[in-house]
């Protein structure tokens, strides 16, 4: 029984054949014309320009950022002075975890109206963290996207001993495949919201604790 099927011959130019070696990333380099710093820009946090009184919040962590993608975390109480000497972002800020074993930890601090604060508002930051400033200005559509296994896969290995580090130099060399500006800025400005909700919902619930069980 003959199977179902087609074949066809092509006849080649002994001059035509060029001779290669099979690449099993050859399709990363499909990925390499666009790069993460076609995209944005990634700097060390600072702490210039906060005043160390306003600290309220304790220095963002890892561990303040819950698992899955929800774009709130963990706004723990200062309770000391230990946060006035760390560095700060402030409202609205994309901050990407660079240790290696924690890479896709990402948030993006809240605007003070969310958390029923005035403006400007700071946020401490562990210097596990590096500020990523997207060109687009579409901090949560990046906050998404951060996080995919696509991104995270494409990252270099960390350098730094037991503790392995990723330089923001490398992270900029990061490929990336992203979708058309006006998809980003509905995913975006979708995002925004649910983030917006979620924040005040978190206010409301940690007041109600407040001045019930405290």
């Amino acid at each position: 029984m003959k199977k179902n099927g087609s074949y066809f011959l092509s006849a080649v130019c002994r001059n035509g054949l060029q001779p290669g070696v099979w690449d099993p990333y050859a399709y990363r380099e499909k990925r390499q014309a666009e790069m993460f710093d076609h995209f944005a820009t990634v700097q060390k946090v600072r702490g210039k320009g906060f005043s160390s009184t306003a600290f309220k919040y304790a220095p963002i962590e890892y561990r303040h950022i819950s698992r899955g993608t929800i774009p709130i975390f963990i706004l723990e109480p200062s309770g000391s002075t230990s946060a006035w000497k760390a560095d700060a972002v402030g409202e609205s800020c994309l901050l990407f975890g660079t240790m290696r074993a924690y890479l896709g930890n990402v948030l993006v601090t809240p605007k003070a109206a969310w958390i029923a604060e005035r403006s400007p508002v700071c946020f401490a930051v562990k210097s596990e963290f590096v500020q990523v400033i997207p060109k687009d200005g579409l901090v949560y559509f990046w906050w998404a996207l951060l996080q995919t296994s696509a991104f995270l896969q494409g990252l270099p290995i960390g350098t730094g001993g037991t503790r392995p580090r990723l330089d923001p130099s490398s992270l900029l060399q990061t490929p990336v495949e992203v979708p058309v500006r006006s998809v980003r800025e509905k995913i975006h400005h979708q995002i925004l919201r649910y983030a917006e909700t979620a924040w005040r919902e978190y206010v409301s619930a940690e007041q109600l604790l407040t001045s019930t069980l405290r």
